[in-house]
């Protein structure tokens, strides 16, 4: 159906030229900045047509006027439902102390009970956009209440401050790497070791012994950083800067998302609650958000007809501008590139599809050239391996993927960059299934290249967190009808469904080799715990407080020479390394060195009741792990017994305390009658 358009009047035939004249007149007269009335009325109906569409998703007249969806009631009452994760902890942390944060979170959940209601009994579509709107509104307001609530204003002084400023390494060194191009300075190839001692953050431990102190990202979440820092705003300006790119995420995902669906732009952003903490922590993977969900929605139509039109060339755009926030951009990009060609090469000859498939990756790639240029220009080699070191780096294994295994559930491995190589080629794997099954695999193009980090050394939920949007978004706006018409090659060897069938183990089964390798390389160094000691005393009570000192006898078992640095975990996480006091820097194959380690930080804690405590020794090159029980934590009868000495130890220093004081006043009674004796007999 087309609106209606009102038609222009038409001058009778036999008007007289008087009336022309005098028409004539008044044009002439008319101000130059009138605009004319067909213009006005084009842009009367693009308006209203707007207003449709974001409205109600359709153009027509009287939409706005159809009953709610009854998926928009439910998802809007589950959006509002999901609005009190965290609600009652924010309560808890400002009742007493923060009234005016106290009296938003009061106004929260009334907010959430008043849109729960209203979301179930507006009537038209009209009053569905406007609740679901003010969800919006709420849960982002919420959100600045929460940062402003947990942040400090300043970077705390000591570790035990109720307020953090970055939670994590990533914030502070983006921080770093702001302030630094704030005064002229160099971002790459600048290290910032001082950010642990200033924001009493933890380490990224690398297997060399050091950690990660430079920025290892792209240069544009320093740029977006140093615009609250050069406004002098408070608070951590990686952190608003990260928290302002979520508010707009939220907005872009509830424009571009089928109009039922806008509450779950309220649900991820805000209701589960993950990503808004990874904001407050700056991470730079929550400022690529707003520009990948436009990436990443109705991505299967972008040139179409053979031309990228002004959505196309904007979806490139934001492409670019992603890739030069975060190296999670640099995996996905291949998938919706080739997944956009086979699309296009279904509809148009080859040539065509090249021409624009490559205009669209050409428009990305100059972007993100022209942002990356001035950095370039500073220092081509420091830049790359900033942006490069995440994955060349060699972090400790971190995650909750395969690497566990080996990690956790294993005494180590003895090649453990055979899991990155696993991810890799299992994404280059996914790809060659992508190309020869797009109808089949073509819907999963966001959420496939995140396979790559469950086979790899750094697995980190964040890694997957903070790409849930782009799931839901290309679930919500990518239709399988789309793929229906991809080009899929079927070269004479494909032909046959059991051909096809077989390629799939076979494509995979290089990431499976190098994955079985990993786990089954026995680790290189075997170590013995020969004596251990800390502020409980030492064997087994050392383990019961602050373990403070090792003695290890390690041999290495591997043929090559191996430079082998220590660390502890009681847990998940390993502890910073552990100073060696004595020991060669180097083992040979085949020989046996005493080492002597001293614990960061005056001493390690003592794991929970009856839990391990593990001693880790890595190498750099090669890139290997190997584990060693120190031992258990104390019993529930030793926690008993070292409470009950602990008690009796602090009775006698009571009792003699108390002994010392009543002799020293028995002392003094006693002085005064010599001290009157003597004043007598001067008298």
């Amino acid at each position: 159906m087309t609106p209606d358009v009102p038609e222009e009047p038409v001058e009778p035939a036999g008007s007289s030229s008087a009336t022309s004249s005098a028409t004539a007149a008044a044009a002439a007269t008319a101000t130059p900045l009138a605009m004319p009335k067909p213009l006005l009325t084009r842009n009367r109906i693009r308006l209203r047509k707007a207003v449709r569409l974001i409205g109600a998703g359709e153009t027509t007249p009287g939409s706005l006027r159809r009953p709610p969806a009854q998926m928009n009631r439910m998802l809007t009452v589950l959006a509002c439902s999901s609005m009190l994760i965290g609600a009652q902890d924010m309560w808890n942390r400002t009742v007493i102390n923060e009234h005016a944060h106290a009296i938003v979170v009061m106004l929260y959940f009334g907010s959430i009970v008043v849109l729960g209601v209203l979301g179930l009994s507006v009537r038209t579509r009209r009053a569905m956009t406007l609740v679901d709107g003010a969800v919006l509104a709420v849960a982002a307001l919420e959100c600045v209440n929460r940062f402003y609530t947990l942040t400090a204003a300043t970077p705390p002084t000591t570790v035990s401050s109720s307020h953090v400023y970055y939670g994590t390494d990533e914030g502070s060194l983006v921080h770093m790497a702001a302030r630094t191009l704030l005064h002229g300075g160099r971002i790459y190839g600048t290290q910032w070791p001082q950010i642990f001692q200033m924001f009493h953050v933890g380490t990224t431990p690398l297997m060399n012994g050091g950690s990660a102190t430079g920025l290892d990202y792209p240069p544009l979440g320093a740029i977006f950083t140093a615009v609250p820092m050069g406004l002098g705003l408070s608070h951590p300006p990686a952190g608003i800067a990260a928290t302002a790119m979520l508010l707009l995420a939220s907005l872009v995902m509830f424009l571009l998302l089928p109009v039922a669906w806008r509450p779950v732009a309220v649900i991820v952003c805000y209701g589960f609650g993950w990503l808004p903490n990874y904001a407050e922590m700056g991470y730079p993977g929550c400022m690529e958000l707003p520009f990948l969900l436009v990436t990443v929605a109705y991505w299967q139509r972008t040139g179409r007809n053979g031309k990228l039109g002004r959505w196309g060339v904007l979806q490139a755009v934001c492409l670019g501008i992603a890739a030069c926030l975060h190296q999670l951009t640099w995996f996905l990009a291949p998938f919706l590139v080739i997944g956009l060609y086979l699309i296009r090469r279904g509809e148009m000859p080859a040539r065509d599809a090249s021409r624009v498939v490559g205009r669209y990756v050409a428009i990305a790639f100059g972007v993100a050239f022209a942002i990356n240029l001035p950095f370039i220009l500073q220092g081509p080699v420091p830049w790359l391996r900033g942006v490069l070191a995440p994955i060349l780096q060699k972090a400790i294994p971190s995650g909750q993927g395969l690497v566990g295994i080996s990690y956790y559930f294993r005494s180590g491995s003895g090649d453990l960059s055979l899991y990155s190589d696993a991810g890799l080629l299992a994404g280059a794997a996914i790809l060659v299934l992508l190309v020869v099954f797009p109808r089949r695999l073509g819907l999963a193009v966001t959420v496939m290249p995140w396979l790559v980090f469950y086979l790899s050394t750094r697995s980190q939920e964040d890694y997957f967190d903070l790409t849930v949007p782009l799931w839901v978004m290309a679930a919500a706006t990518v239709s399988a009808v789309d793929f229906d018409r991809a080009w899929h090659p079927r070269p004479g060897l494909l032909r046959t469904r059991t051909a096809r069938f077989l390629l799939v183990p076979i494509v995979l089964a290089p990431a499976v080799l190098a994955l079985v390798g990993a786990v089954a390389t026995p680790p290189p160094l075997r170590m013995q715990i020969t004596s251990m000691s800390g502020n409980a005393g030492p064997g087994a009570l050392a383990i019961s407080d602050l373990l403070q000192r090792l003695t290890v006898r390690v041999t290495n078992s591997s043929g090559n020479t191996l430079s082998p640095h220590f660390a502890s975990s009681t847990g998940s996480t390993t502890s910073a390394y552990w100073q060696v006091l004595s020991g060669p820097a180097e083992l040979s194959p085949g020989e046996s060195a005493t080492y002597v380690l001293l614990a960061p930080e005056g001493g390690v804690g003592a794991p929970g009741i009856s839990d391990r405590i593990l001693l880790r020794a890595v190498t750099p090159v090669p890139m290997t792990m190997s584990t060693q029980l120190i031992g258990f934590g104390p019993s529930q009868t030793t926690v008993t017994a070292l409470q009950q000495a602990e008690a009796a130890a602090q009775a006698k220093a009571q009792a003699d305390a108390a002994a010392r004081a009543k002799a020293q006043r028995h002392k003094h009674g006693q002085s005064k009658p010599h001290t009157g004796t003597a004043l007598a007999a001067l008298r």
